[in-house]
């Protein structure tokens, strides 16, 4: 069984849990990307580039309070696809500061709709999901308690 197999079988495993989130993992290079537009095409579920999720609504909210109808105007942007499964890559696209967006509980809300399955653009540390920008502005640390965790190897 190849990757993309492995990974629908996980994703479809996830759907039918409902509510379930699948997290990406692998170095930086591995294929995260790759083999997520190959399991929606396959699959024909929705992918999405998360840079397509900030929309000139958000944009318009005072940055202060974009992290409170973040979730709401995503969640609509990502109902208008009538999917079940939603496979949402660039995700490090939602971490600028000026968004104001804690994406953890973003993902975990938009889950409540959809089966969500993203690629983690940082590493695992101690059972974290970890990020750091290079320049040492941004430092994300999330638990993956309730996410699906699969390697590309």
């Amino acid at each position: 069984m190849d990757q993309v197999e492995e990974l629908v079988k996980v994703i479809e495993q996830a759907q039918a849990d409902k509510g379930n989130i699948v997290i990406v993992t692998g170095k930086p290079g591995s294929g995260k990307s790759k083999v997520l537009r190959e399991a929606a095409r396959m699959k024909k579920w929705t992918y999405v580039d998360c840079r397509m999720l900030i929309s000139e609504e958000f944009l318009s909210i005072p940055a202060a309070d974009r992290g409170l109808y973040a979730s709401d105007l995503m969640a609509t942007i990502l109902e208008s696809y009538n999917a079940d499964v939603v496979i949402l890559d660039r995700l490090q696209t939602l971490f600028v500061p000026v968004f104001h967006i804690n994406v953890d509980s973003l993902i975990r809300k938009l889950s409540k709709k959809f089966t969500i399955v993203t690629a983690w653009p940082g590493y695992q540390k101690n059972g974290t999901l970890c990020y750091d920008k290079f320049d040492g502005t941004e430092a994300i640390r999330i638990s993956p308690d309730g996410f699906k965790i699969w390697n590309v190897d």
